[in-house]
């Protein structure tokens, strides 16, 4: 009879370990070398953004704006972007993805600067139209860069180590942030105002790394001759899936834009989370989106894109619900938990929508989903801000479940798959055919 005892067992689970590693340094070494790149700047940047981003829509509100002006400041920041977005993703295309990159880069350590330089409300629509503008530059750009740099079949799951690495430092920073303010008194300006500050440094040093290890991605050579308008109409002509996927954008963009902004400002209010509840909070939905990020990366890339957006969403719909019921503040860190399901799930939804169109279309195919995006949320924070004030808080988080559930992701459900796609000839191309 054979007997395995402890230590045969550590050695296999050591020798298990060490094959998921060398596994894991195998696939990230097939991958282009602005894939590591955007790895070291994704874990940088979220430290950055994970020390503020729980306190934004409260520290606005401690400079004196009630709901309706915090939803009136994201306006403006969506009216700028209706204006940038087009050109951003057109210049990306034809001319250079870094030099757009590095438009977002400098928008991005601006940001901070002027939050922490302000005095009063009113000077906060500059760092937000900047926050705003860093949607349509950076993010976007560095979605392209990312789905440039992996292999067709390794792209969902390659999202996900982006995503998972770079939430494992946002599990940490809320917490610290959490321990900063409540050392600086709690919840106030003047203990939120460092924070800022501390993002500022942390950003100015990660973009210029950033900047001079990345590579230049060559536009095609026949997008250089398109006029602005032309490349624009070409992406959508004969391509009714793409119009199906922007009204699911834009949808979602109304929902979340009605809602986000006064997501922690109801912790507070509302349901009475201190700092170290806020921190929890971020961290308890860092830590699911870690855990779940390349799993599910995997699922999207063995069942497909769309199922697997479908599958997750009522994890969405249960953690505003449990929001807007919880009847202690603690709660709202389970409320967290569960919306890291749907962080984990976007960098499926990130694959579905860049390869929805071809490589050298994916600037101008960003550009557009913007575009569409920031105009719709342009009347979405006040619409939010209204039904806060005048019907109740709760409102718009329900309207989010209804709209959602009912509208969005039935339409969402037309669209096509684009892994079957990819598997038949390497990318969905104009020819494919609507359905009967």
């Amino acid at each position: 009879m054979f007997v395995v005892g402890p230590l045969s067992i550590l050695t296999l689970k050591g020798l298990r370990g060490a094959e998921a590693l060398r596994k894991f340094r195998d696939f990230i070494l097939r991958q282009k070398s602005n894939f590591r790149v955007l790895l070291v700047r994704g874990v940088c940047s979220s430290f950055s953004k994970g020390l503020t981003q729980n306190y934004i829509s409260i520290y606005v509100v401690e400079l004196g704006a009630d709901t309706i002006q915090l939803g009136g400041l994201n306006s403006v920041g969506s009216l700028v972007n209706t204006f940038i977005s087009a050109p951003i993703g057109w210049l990306a295309d034809r001319y250079s993805l870094k030099t757009a990159f590095l438009l977002g880069l400098i928008l991005e350590v601006l940001m901070p600067l002027f939050f922490a330089l302000a005095w009063s409300w009113e000077m906060l629509v500059i760092p937000i139209v900047l926050s705003s503008m860093t949607m349509v530059t950076t993010l976007t750009i560095e979605r392209v860069l990312a789905a440039d740099s992996l292999k067709d079949r390794d792209r969902a799951t390659g999202f996900g180590v982006l995503m998972t690495l770079s939430q494992i430092p946002v599990m940490v920073a809320p917490v610290v942030a959490g321990i900063i303010v409540e050392r600086l008194g709690g919840i106030s300006a003047e203990a939120i105002r460092p924070l800022f500050y501390i993002s500022f440094v942390i950003s100015l040093l990660a973009s210029a790394w950033t900047y001079f290890k990345l590579k230049e991605v060559e536009p095609s050579p026949s997008i250089r001759h398109e006029s602005f308008l032309s490349g624009f109409k070409r992406v959508l002509a004969g391509r009714w899936w793409l119009k199906r996927w922007l009204l699911v954008e834009l949808l979602g963009s109304f929902i979340f834009g009605s809602t986000l902004p006064f997501i922690t400002v109801y912790a507070v209010e509302v349901k009475g989370a201190d700092a170290i509840t806020l921190g929890l909070m971020g961290s308890a939905l860092s830590l699911v989106s870690t855990i779940f990020s390349i799993p599910l990366g995997r699922l999207g890339d063995k069942i497909g894109r769309k199922k697997t957006i479908l599958l997750l969403r009522p994890t969405l719909y249960l953690s505003y619900m449990l929001l807007v019921w919880a009847p202690r503040p603690e709660f709202l860190i389970l409320s967290f938990a569960l919306r890291g399901f749907l962080w984990s799930a976007t960098n499926v939804w990130m694959s579905m929508q860049m390869e929805l169109v071809p490589r050298e279309e994916r600037g101008r195919w960003g550009g557009t989903i913007n575009t569409f995006r920031s105009i719709v949320r342009i009347p979405a924070p006040i619409i939010g801000g209204f039904l806060w004030t005048y019907v109740d808080p709760s409102v718009p988080f329900l309207l989010l479940i209804l709209i959602d559930s009912l509208v969005r992701m039935p339409i969402l459900s037309t669209v096509p798959e684009t892994l079957t796609e990819l598997e038949k000839d390497g990318g969905i191309r104009p020819s494919t055919r609507k359905p009967d």
